[in-house]
């Protein structure tokens, strides 16, 4: 058994306000993906990484790669025009066995912790389809198109899902060409998994696994 890592990082960035894709931003001096690449390839357990992105972006992210010594960065391979053709387009260049865990983790999600990273993958080996999350706990409420409260949801149950996301590779694959056959669109890999009969286990994630959507989500640290 292998453990693989696709990473989709296609974003221009369009919400975050800035003319550089927001994975080419620097924290503190260091570019968003490479402090997210680097939680992956400093994990023994982890054999391959993969990333996904447009073709203009190559040249800039596998200087970054030499630069940063980033060997089990196997392949960079074109994105597609959802997040779901890229991740698929990146599972189509691995080679695997059915066994073999597959994860799947936003670029813009660079403060993960390798401890939860090893977590999700042990758990994966057991279950076969694993994913982090947080359950909500502020109110939530249906809005309609006025801005004008329709229902306050039940929030018992309801979580908030993050990457990365773990499967074995049939699974996943399998689920993809069912979505692809059945113009099924996701919003995440867990649902098209879900989309294809299996159940998926939720574990515990982590407060600072934060998705860099916009300007706010970088407050108080030192951005170029």
């Amino acid at each position: 058994m292998k453990v693989k890592v696709i990473i989709p990082a296609s974003g221009r960035g369009v919400r975050f306000g800035s003319t550089t894709p927001k994975q080419f931003l620097k924290i503190e001096g260091r570019e968003i993906i490479v402090r997210t690449i680097e939680k992956f390839h400093s994990i023994k357990l982890i054999d391959e990484i993969i990333i996904s992105t447009k073709s203009e972006y190559f040249v800039e992210l596998n200087n970054l790669i030499k630069k940063n010594k980033f060997s089990k960065v196997k392949k960079v391979v074109e994105g597609g025009k959802l997040r779901q053709d890229s991740v698929y387009n990146a599972l189509l260049h691995l080679e695997c066995s059915a066994d073999d865990i597959i994860l799947v983790h936003d670029a813009v999600r660079p403060f993960i912790s390798p401890k939860k990273i090893t977590e999700l993958i042990k758990e994966a080996v057991k279950v076969k389809c694993v994913i982090p999350g947080l359950p909500v706990t502020e109110t939530v409420k249906k809005v309609n198109k006025k801005n004008e409260v329709v229902t306050t949801v039940d929030r018992n149950g309801l979580w908030t899902i993050q990457t990365p996301q773990a499967f074995t590779y049939d699974v996943l694959k399998k689920s993809f060409e069912k979505a692809y056959k059945e113009k099924f669109t996701g919003t995440d890999e867990s649902s098209i998994v879900e989309n294809a009969g299996y159940k998926v286990k939720v574990i515990n994630g982590e407060i600072g696994n934060i998705k860099i959507t916009l300007k706010e989500d970088l407050k108080g640290r030192a951005t170029t």
